[in-house]
């Protein structure tokens, strides 16, 4: 008598297919877990450095709106640059403005911080506290004329910068990298530099949040930082976008030609 042994009808096992479809699972969420381990970094720094554009548009939106309180009080007339008012007693605009603008945290920008009104940093020069990431347009002053310049007067004021982010400077424009811990709470000129460092980095992987002297805001890629950029006419030539240097390209009463680069 042949011994009896189990007859093979071509089909695996119920306990060994589901053994096998087990392991090919956790094979492909292993491979899932580690595909993600490797892009959460990323999206997560995507994540942060909107997080900070929105921020920092927002707070320079708050400055701005703040700066445009003040001028309906003082006869159409921004805060000046920081200005000597006794022996090494500085005004500055932060101080100015401070009571317009809520809360303190709106003078800082988050990608390259200070603590307003607990700053440590100082100009370098003439030694008061910097009080704000942000610098004011200093051709509203003593430029066109002895005095401010009244924001009536701009013609093209949705086109012509009020606030740029300025801070603690960089060796690298375009791609910020903390440099000197100085900084400037006024504007020339995005082409400016102290020996290797420009005063006014793109903060935002390559972009600057500005304001102009309307009070809007928006986030731009800086058009001039050196000659390599091409041609760039440092009083009215434009900062990026549609936002100049001064009253949009033109200068003041001749808004009838082309503007200015």
């Amino acid at each position: 008598m042949e011994p009896l042994t189990p007859k093979y009808d071509g089909e695996i096992p119920f306990w060994q297919r589901m053994f096998r479809q087990k392991k090919l699972s956790l094979a492909i969420a292993t491979i899932v877990v580690i595909g993600a381990g490797g892009l959460l970094p990323g999206i997560f720094r995507w994540q942060h450095i909107a997080e900070e554009q929105a921020v920092a548009l927002s707070n320079i939106r708050r400055v701005g709106q703040g700066c445009l309180l003040y001028a309906q009080d003082w006869d159409a007339r921004t805060p000046p640059p920081p200005y000597e008012v006794a022996n090494r007693v500085y005004e500055t605009w932060p101080l100015l403005l401070r009571q317009y603008v809520s809360p303190d945290s709106s003078f800082s920008n988050p990608s390259n911080p200070v603590l307003p009104f607990r700053s440590s940093l100082r100009d370098p020069f003439r030694d008061f506290p910097v009080d704000s990431s942000f610098s004011i347009n200093s051709r509203l002053w003593n430029q066109f004329g002895a005095g401010p310049f009244p924001l009536d007067n701009i013609e093209l004021a949705d086109q012509t910068v009020l606030f740029v982010e300025g801070g603690r400077m960089s060796r690298v424009a375009r791609r910020f990298q903390p440099g000197r811990t100085v900084a400037y709470l006024a504007y020339g000129d995005t082409t400016d530099q102290l020996g290797t460092y420009f005063p006014y980095p793109s903060t935002h992987n390559g972009q600057m949040a500005v304001v102009a002297a309307d009070g809007h805001g928006v986030l731009l890629n800086v058009a001039h930082y050196t000659s390599h950029d091409g041609l760039h006419d440092r009083l009215y030539g434009r900062i990026g976008a549609g936002i100049y240097n001064w009253n949009g390209g033109h200068p003041n009463g001749e808004t009838d030609r082309p503007p200015k680069e």
